[in-house]
């Protein structure tokens, strides 16, 4: 998971507070990779779709349940 979010982020220009949020996903992702509890699938789906709100100007589209129904 956290790879995928990763690769989402890399080409994307972050403002100050999309940097923080998208650096709590990352975070997230990582307890996920490690333990894949579903609160912690929740906080991450929560902060993911945050991130794709404020770059909804963009039309930057990303779906983690789609990711997770993957593994």
């Amino acid at each position: 998971m956290q790879k995928s979010i990763q690769d989402w982020l890399e080409p994307l220009s972050l403002n100050l507070e999309q940097r923080v949020i998208a650096g709590l996903a990352l975070k997230l992702a990582h307890q996920f990779d490690l333990e894949p509890h579903t609160s912690t699938a929740a906080e991450l789906r929560k902060t993911i779709l945050e991130l794709q709100r404020q770059l909804s100007a963009n039309n930057v589209e990303f779906d983690p349940i789609e990711e997770l129904l993957k593994r």
